[in-house]
């Protein structure tokens, strides 16, 4: 099993959530996951992250936030199993709202590379094909995205709702065996 963690946008490996998956996996004796820094670009982000699946084959992704969107994405186009947290599933409307644009320093966006909103939408899973191969961990009191949304889309797949929880998913760390065990799938664990 080899697993591919992408974290959100203006995040990086050194994320809470990212550092939590990577001390998860050397404690429980699973291969290190693969947690690169993802490019501002989404086209740069895809063509890393498709690389990156062919050279370790990956056989699994996790994705949170924006990370989250392309990992929907990617394991749709190469039927891998996936864990979503509090994914983004139109993330150029949530780019386009005023609340994340202070949030996330969005005005960067609209001089320089307001073009990488719209490299999005190619990537938009308008159905994901199968659910089984994913699991949802989601907010209900996300400020960034909308929970609701998530929930809708993935209809069908494994969801863990957490009542109360932010975008940040403060808790992480209490989902962080479940989510793994999904991934990698239960019979993979050293357990004792």
């Amino acid at each position: 099993m080899t697993l591919l963690y992408l974290h959100g946008f203006r995040s990086s490996p050194n994320s809470d959530k990212a550092l939590a998956v990577i001390d998860y996996c050397a404690q429980h004796q699973l291969p290190a996951p693969v947690v690169p820094q993802l490019p501002l670009s989404p086209l740069e982000a895809i063509t890393l992250c498709e690389r990156l699946i062919a050279q370790h084959s990956v056989t699994a992704i996790c994705g949170s936030s924006l990370g989250g969107f392309y990992a929907l994405y990617l394991a749709e186009k190469f039927g891998l199993r996936c864990a979503l947290i509090n994914p983004a599933i139109t993330p150029w409307v949530d780019l386009e709202r005023d609340d994340n644009h202070a949030r996330y320093d969005i005005d960067e966006l609209d001089t320089d590379h307001r073009h990488y909103v719209d490299e999005l939408k190619p990537y938009y899973t308008a159905q994901f094909t199968h659910l089984n191969n994913c699991l949802l961990l989601v907010g209900t009191a996300d400020e960034v995205l909308d929970a609701q949304q998530s929930m809708s889309h993935l209809k069908g797949a494994q969801q863990i709702v957490v009542e109360g929880a932010d975008h940040n998913i403060t808790d992480f760390g209490g989902h962080l065996d479940e989510v793994m065990r999904f991934v990698v799938g239960a019979d993979q664990f050293l357990d004792g």
